[in-house]
C-alpha cells in the first residue's frame, strides 16, 4: 500500500531586487502600481524613501534592497504594495520594483543549509522557478529586521 503525501502549492509574486529575485506570498500583495507622485518629507527613517497615497491610504515606500546587499535602483517601473501584520495590526508597504514581476506557483522549500536564514531572518524558504531557487520574504519579519538595524521600535515608527 502506498501513502499519498499531500503537498501544498502556493502562489507567489517574484520580483527583481538588484541582481537577485525574491518572492512574496501572492495573498499578501495588494497591487502593482506604476510610479506616481512620491511624497517626500523630513523624517528619521532612512529606509523609507517617502509615501504614496493609494486607495485613500498613506503607504510608506520601503527600499529593502540594502538588506540583501543590493544597490537601490533609481529607475522604478512599479511599486509592489503588500500587506503585513504585526501584533494584530495590519498595514501596507510599497516596495520599489525596477523590472518585470511574475506570478509563480510552487511548493515551498525549506532552507537547506541554514546560511540564508542565519543571514536573513526574514527569508522563510524558497521556491523553484525555471531552475532557480527564489528566496521567499516574510514582509512582517523584514520590517522588524529593518527596524532592528535602524534602531526604531514599532512604537517609534507608528508616530
Amino acid at each position: 500500500m502506498s501513502v499519498a503525501v499531500e503537498t501544498t502549492v502556493k502562489s507567489f509574486v517574484v520580483l527583481p531586487l538588484g541582481k537577485r529575485r525574491v518572492a512574496f506570498a501572492a495573498d499578501s500583495v495588494i497591487e502593482l502600481t506604476v510610479p506616481e507622485r512620491l511624497q517626500n518629507f523630513p523624517h528619521r527613517t532612512g529606509w523609507i524613501s517617502g509615501v504614496l497615497v493609494r486607495r485613500n491610504r498613506i503607504v510608506p515606500v520601503c527600499d529593502i534592497s540594502e538588506l540583501f546587499g543590493e544597490e537601490a535602483s533609481s529607475a522604478n517601473r512599479f511599486y509592489l504594495i503588500a500587506e503585513w501584520q504585526e501584533s494584530g495590526l495590519r498595514d501596507w508597504c510599497a516596495i520599489p520594483v525596477a523590472g518585470e514581476c511574475e506570478l509563480a506557483s510552487a511548493e515551498t522549500l525549506q532552507p537547506r543549509d541554514g546560511k540564508t536564514s542565519a543571514r536573513f531572518s526574514f527569508v522563510i524558504g524558497s521556491i523553484p522557478v525555471n531552475g532557480e531557487e527564489i528566496e521567499i520574504v516574510d514582509l512582517a519579519k523584514l520590517i522588524q529586521a529593518r527596524r532592528a538595524v535602524s534602531g526604531n521600535s514599532a512604537e517609534e515608527s507608528s508616530r
